[in-house]
C-alpha cells in the first residue's frame, strides 16, 4: 500500500444484483487482512464490494461461473490487491519531511561513508525520487547514498521503473522540478537518469517473512532512514504491530522512520519517540538518559499564525462553559494561568491514561486521520478544532491536533496543545515524550530530562 491508497472503484451492475453474499465478502475481507494487513473497516464494506467487482471484471470471462465462484480464481487476489492499493502521490509532498531527510543524511555522513534509505510503500516512485533529488540538490554526492523502494503493487513498481509522470505528480515547486530533473516527452515527464539510477525498486509484501532479509540484502546494511508514509493508517492492529517490528528490525542504530501526518499518533503511542517533523526513532532503553538520535538545528522554523483558529484557542474557549462534572473539571484546568504543566521527579498522580497501540476511538479522530492521510492536514486540523469547540477538550483529540500542528512546522502551537494534554492526563506518555522533544529543540536540556523522567514513570508506574 502507498500514499493515498484509499480507492473506491465505480459500482457495477453486479453490485445491484447482489451476486456477492455476506459470507463471500467476509471471507475476502479476512483474506485481505491476512495477506496485506488491510483493515476492511477502514475502507468500508461498500468499497470492498466495489473493489471485488472491479477485480472480477478484469478476470477472463466465464459464463459458467457465478461471481462468488470467480473469487477463487488464481488471479483474483492479485487483481483485487491492484484494485485496492491504487497509487496516488506527488513529488515533494510535505517538503519539510524531505528537508528533515536531508538533514539526517548529512549528519549520518559525518560519521559514515554512505547512507541507505528505504521508501516503503513507494507508490509510483514519487517519494523515492523526491528523496533522491532532494539529496542531490543538497550537494550530497551520488556515491554516498542509496535508496531502496518497494511496493506490493506490480503495476506501481512497473510504473516506477519507467520513471514517466503526468502533470498530476507536480503539485509542489512544479516548474523548478520539471526544468531541473525531468525531460518533456510525448508520454509525460521523464525523470533524469541521474536521479533514477539512485533508486532500486522491488515488488514486495511487507508482511511476507522473507521481506526483511531481502531488503537488508538489497541495501547491504540496515537503513539509516525509512519513509513509511500512509500505510499504518490502513492496517489492522496485528498488521501494524508486525510492520512496526519490521521497521525496527530494518533500522540502523539511531535510525529514523518518517510517517504520515495521521500516523504520528500511532507511533507516538507505540514506543517510539519524536525526532523531527513526522519522524521517530526507537525509544532508548532508559528514557531518563540523554537522547542519542540526531536532531538538526537547521530544521527550526519560525512560528507562524495558523490559517484557521488554533486548536488551543478553541480548547480554551470551550472551557468557558460547563456541561457535566467530568468535562467541567477538565475545562477548569485549561482555564488556569496558562503555564506549562508542572514536571517533577515525583511520581505523577494515579494513572488516568494507559498508552495503547492505536488511537482512542473518538469520532473526530477517524475523520481527521482520513483527511490528513489524503494530504489535507489543514482540514484534518480543522476537524479536531471543531470537535474541541463542540465537545470540550479531549486528550486524544488534542494530541492529534498537536501532531498535525507539528507536521505543519507550527512547533509553538503544538507545544501548547501538548501541555494541555498532560494537564488533563499527567501520565500521557506520548505527550510527555513529545514535550521532551520540544524542550530539546529549544536547548532546554534540564526540562527535557524532567519530561523524560515523567514519561518513564508513566510507562512504568511500578518503578515509582
Amino acid at each position: 500500500m502507498s500514499s493515498c491508497r484509499h480507492h473506491v472503484p465505480a459500482a457495477t451492475a453486479s453490485d445491484e444484483q447482489g451476486l456477492l453474499g455476506d459470507p463471500t465478502i467476509d471471507r475476502i475481507s479476512q483474506q485481505l487482512a491476512e495477506v496485506i494487513g488491510l483493515d476492511a473497516e477502514r475502507l468500508g464494506r461498500p468499497a470492498i464490494i466495489r473493489a471485488v467487482q472491479t477485480a472480477l471484471a478484469r478476470l477472463p470471462a466465464d459464463s459458467n461461473h457465478a461471481a462468488a465462484d470467480k473469487t477463487t480464481h488464481p488471479d483474483f487476489q492479485r487483481q483485487l490487491i491492484e484494485t485496492i492499493v491504487v497509487s496516488e502521490s506527488w513529488f515533494l509532498r510535505e517538503p519539510r519531511v524531505f528537508e528533515h531527510a536531508v538533514a539526517v543524511a548529512k549528519q549520518r555522513l559525518l560519521q559514515q561513508p554512505k547512507v541507505t534509505i528505504l521508501s516503503a510503500p513507494c507508490a509510483a516512485g514519487e517519494e523515492a525520487f523526491s528523496l533522491a533529488l532532494s539529496l542531490l540538490d543538497a550537494g550530497i554526492p551520488a556515491d554516498r547514498f542509496r535508496i531502496v523502494a518497494t511496493d506490493i503493487s506490480e503495476t506501481a513498481i512497473a510504473s516506477s521503473r519507467q520513471g514517466l509522470f503526468t502533470e498530476n505528480a507536480f503539485r509542489t515547486n512544479a516548474k523548478r522540478l520539471q526544468d531541473h530533473w525531468f525531460t518533456k516527452t510525448d508520454g509525460g515527464w521523464r525523470i533524469s537518469q541521474q536521479v533514477s539510477q539512485q533508486v532500486q525498486f522491488m515488488q514486495l509484501n511487507l508482511l511476507d517473512q522473507s521481506t526483511a532479509s531481502r531488503l537488508l540484502a538489497a541495501a547491504g546494511s540496515p537503513y539509516d532512514l525509512i519513509c513509511c508514509r500512509n500505510l499504518l493508517i490502513y492496517l489492522t492492529g496485528k498488521a501494524r504491530r508486525q510492520t512496526q517490528a519490521l521497521l525496527k528490525h530494518l533500522l540502523a542504530s539511531h535510525g529514523e522512520v518518517i510517517v504520515g501526518a495521521a500516523e504520528a499518533v500511532i507511533l507516538a503511542t507505540a514506543g517510539w519517540q519524536p525526532t523531527g517533523p513526522l519522524a521517530f526513532c526507537q525509544r532508548a532503553p532508559h528514557p531518563t538518559s540523554q537522547p542519542t538520535a540526531p536532531l538538526t538545528a537547521g530544521l527550526r522554523s519560525p512560528h507562524y499564525a495558523p490559517a484557521v483558529k488554533s486548536a488551543s484557542q478553541l480548547a480554551a474557549k470551550s472551557a468557558g462553559s460547563s456541561t457535566g462534572v467530568k468535562r467541567a473539571q477538565k475545562k477548569e484546568g485549561l482555564m488556569s494561568s496558562g503555564q506549562p504543566p508542572a514536571v517533577t521527579d515525583q511520581p505523577p498522580p494515579a494513572p488516568v491514561h494507559t498508552p495503547v497501540n492505536e488511537p482512542a476511538a473518538h469520532p473526530a479522530l477517524t475523520q481527521a486521520e482520513q483527511l490528513a492521510n489524503a494530504g489535507d492536514v489543514e482540514a484534518a486540523l480543522l476537524c479536531c478544532q471543531r470537535a474541541l469547540e463542540e465537545e470540550g477538550p479531549e486528550p486524544e483529540v488534542l494530541f492529534l491536533a498537536a501532531m498535525l500542528e507539528q507536521s505543519l512546522g507550527r512547533f509553538i502551537e503544538a507545544e501548547r496543545l501538548l501541555e494541555k494534554v498532560v494537564y488533563l492526563e499527567p501520565r500521557h506518555e506520548a505527550a510527555l515524550l513529545a514535550l521532551a522533544f520540544a524542550a530539546r529543540r529549544r536547548g532546554d536540556t534540564a526540562l527535557e530530562r524532567r519530561y523524560r523522567r515523567s514519561a518513564a514513570l508513566a510507562a512504568n508506574p511500578a518503578a515509582s
